[in-house]
């Protein structure tokens, strides 16, 4: 099975709440299913600053280490089959020569990535790691060790297949799919159409014809490509989104005045908190009740059917570890070409051998891991735990349940997650801020605890954010230095304590020398112009009219929304009145005036990805031959039938695609490595010409 949280193809929403939640569902279970499995996090444009406390909460490293994580962007690339709709690109002006990566697919990149352990890839292989290790034994392994050469000489056999080079088997697909407050089929799902026929097997309507299309050379081919992955989606929100509608399961949940919760940002220095002004209404439960329920229920099926077992994660060289200078000099080095042998760890991901107590599941969820008290740990500064854990523990009180969190600090509760987060984290409690400078003064060997003079004593708990949002203390975590009298401001702290910026030199720099940047001309910065991709390629299915007659080609943008940013209740009567009262796409006059289009008339945007139909929003402020339609307007309302596809018009999303870049795959080479949420591959779905032509009838599809 596959359990995915999130947003989109590259997004990370907030809510330190629910990452332990279902993050325990999925890590500490390993989410091994007869067909393998995973999941996926969402990387990429979007960030939160979540406090430094949440991520050993959240990725249950107080109970298992390492985590399984996987670089959204991809993920979705390879589960919608986009990869097998791409363009080849044209020669990039200014560039002499061609280099070895320069015109690879990136579907090709993204497993190189993935076997020279550069970005995180789930599921790992075809085989079920959990088998992996049994095989691993039966071949005569005994310890970990001897697992770890066993398995890694697998693969470089070629004996055991990377699941990223064959994912269209059946025994890879994402077959069982959890998306916890997240629109997207209707908001973040670049390559909208694809989303539905290819992955979940609804009514998609993609134009392109894959026949015709760039071909991988590292990924095996198929005949016919999968439409309906998925077996099971489920949806957990509190309203009725597009993605609610194409959910097989909706699990009511409840607000943000329905619950307890935390939420911080990186665009301001303050901690804010969701306290219930009313408790959850009908049947909807908090997040931390919904998954804490679905983990017992698991606890006491495991505890039948799949008993403690053993299970090989896959670990990416990343940042802020000794992995980020495992590939020296910028040179790749490929041990399938025979540039190098096959290390686990230095050449190709690491493989770590974890125990997995499945029948126990939910106690290690609601509780505080031994694993805490060892270090807490975030971007390479480790503490000691053993104080933080027992301040926890006086906070929240200990867990009288039977089992293996019997006696250690309770997180039953969405209320006691919050405490021990706010304990936990250096930007909440100054016993915290204080160890955590102390411990990059010894990395470093330069004075620091200046910088958390006069907050040392601040010891924020979940009633003093209630009475007013607080501001967060300086940590080493962050590099701004926020105070009453100074506001958040990145590299503050470099500045200010002489402290080496976390990349190859120490400085900032702009030269980049790895050999996939250089093949690309990116050493420096530099501008490059936008695809040049047509809307239609030879073999497509090219509607009427998208010959110029009737219609203008437009390079179309989605930006955040003038109205709103990521809209909750855009769809509602008050707030539909507010704006046009639905989908809508904004032109140029001299676009409109081409095509005998006022304001407000109904358009139809399409190319080869699908197809929209919106009102027209007429606007002096854009230039000939740009289009832009605000993301994140949900297709529940106001759509009617597009002539290109006969069904009704598509989300903004509909004319996108995902377009992965090599350069963002890079891993092992200082701050070129994989950090879940700040270094991998974006969409780049806003590089896209289509069509736009006047609606030719508006048809509402009414039975």
């Amino acid at each position: 099975s596959m359990i995915a949280l999130g947003a989109g193809t590259n997004h990370w929403y907030h809510s330190d709440l629910i990452y332990r939640s279902i993050i325990n569902l999925v890590l500490l279970t390993g989410s091994q299913g007869v067909n393998g499995g995973g999941w996926a996090h969402y990387v990429g444009q979007e960030k939160v600053r979540p406090l430094e406390g949440w991520s050993t909460v959240a990725f249950g490293l107080d109970w298992l280490r390492p985590p399984r994580q996987h670089a959204g962007t991809l993920f979705f690339y390879f589960a919608t089959d986009q990869f097998r709709y791409e363009e080849k690109p044209g020669t990039l002006p200014g560039v002499p020569t061609p280099g070895r990566y320069r015109d690879a697919h990136p579907a090709d990149m993204a497993a190189l990535a993935t076997r020279l352990g550069w970005l995180p890839s789930y599921p790992q292989w075809t085989e079920n790691p959990l088998e992996v290790v049994r095989e691993a034994r039966r071949a005569g392994a005994s310890d970990s060790e001897e697992i770890v050469a066993h398995v890694a000489d697998r693969l470089a056999r070629g004996d055991l297949e990377w699941a990223v080079e064959n994912p269209d088997d059946p025994r890879n697909f994402p077959r069982v799919f959890f998306l916890w407050r997240s629109n997207l089929i209707g908001a973040s799902g670049k390559g909208h159409e694809y989303f539905l026929k290819h992955m979940l097997g609804a009514a998609g309507h993609v134009l392109g014809d894959p026949k015709e299309s760039w071909k991988p050379s590292a990924i095996k081919d198929v005949p016919d490509i999968p439409e309906g992955k998925v077996d099971l989606l489920v949806d957990v929100d509190f309203r009725m989104t597009s993605t609610a509608l194409y959910a097989d399961i909706v699990l009511p949940a409840a607000t943000w005045y329905e619950k307890h919760d935390l939420s911080t940002t990186d665009m301001h220095p303050f901690v804010h908190p969701f306290n219930p002004a009313v408790d959850p209404l009908w049947e909807s439960r908090s997040d931390w009740d919904t998954f804490r329920t679905l983990a017992e229920t698991f606890s006491k099926l495991a505890a039948r059917y799949l008993p403690v077992v053993d299970d090989l994660v896959m670990v990416p060289l990343r940042h802020d570890s000794p992995g980020e200078l495992a590939q020296p000099h910028g040179k790749v080095r490929d041990w399938r070409e025979r540039d190098c042998p096959a290390v686990p760890g230095k050449t190709m991901p690491a493989l770590v051998l974890i125990r997995r107590d499945y029948a126990h599941l939910v106690d290690q969820m609601t509780t505080l891991g031994p694993l805490a008290e060892e270090s807490l740990a975030t971007k390479g500064i480790r503490i000691d735990g053993h104080r933080a854990v027992r301040e926890v523990g006086q906070r929240v009180g200990l867990s009288q349940r039977e089992g293996p969190g019997r006696g250690r600090p309770s997180l039953w509760s969405g209320r006691q997650v919050a405490e021990a987060i706010l304990t936990l984290s250096g930007a909440t409690n100054g016993e915290r801020a204080v160890e955590e400078w102390a411990a990059l003064e010894k990395t470093t060997g330069l004075p620091l605890q200046d910088a958390i003079r006069g907050s040392e004593n601040t010891r924020y708990r979940f009633e003093d954010i209630t009475v007013q949002p607080r501001l967060t203390l300086p940590s080493p975590v962050w590099s701004g230095l926020p105070s009453a009298t100074r506001r958040y401001s990145p590299f503050t702290a470099n500045v200010d304590f002489k402290i080496p910026w976390r990349t190859l030199t120490g400085r900032q720099h702009f030269y980049l020398d790895h050999e996939v940047i250089l093949d690309f001309g990116e050493g420096l910065p530099i501008y490059r112009a936008p695809n040049a991709f047509p809307p239609f390629a030879p073999g497509d299915q090219n509607p009427d009219g998208a010959d110029g007659s009737n219609a203008v080609q437009v390079r179309y943008l989605t930006p955040h929304q003038k109205w709103g940013i990521h809209s909750t209740y855009g769809d509602t009567p008050n707030m539909l009145t507010l704006f046009r009262g639905g989908q809508t796409v904004w032109m140029s006059v001299q676009d409109a005036d081409a095509i005998g289009i006022q304001d407000n008339d109904w358009v139809e945007v399409f190319n080869r990805n699908g197809a929209i139909t919106a009102r027209a929003v007429i606007s002096h402020r854009l230039p000939r031959g740009v289009a832009m339609m605000y993301h994140a307007q949900d297709r529940t309302v106001g759509v009617p039938k597009s002539a290109v596809t006969g069904d009704r018009g598509g989300t903004h999303n509909s004319v996108t695609r995902i377009n992965p870049k090599a350069t963002h795959m890079i891993g092992g080479y200082a701050q070129l490595s994989y950090t879940q949420n700040y270094y991998g591959p974006t969409g780049h779905q806003r590089d896209v010409l289509a069509f736009i032509r006047p609606l030719r009838e508006v048809d509402w599809l009414e039975n």
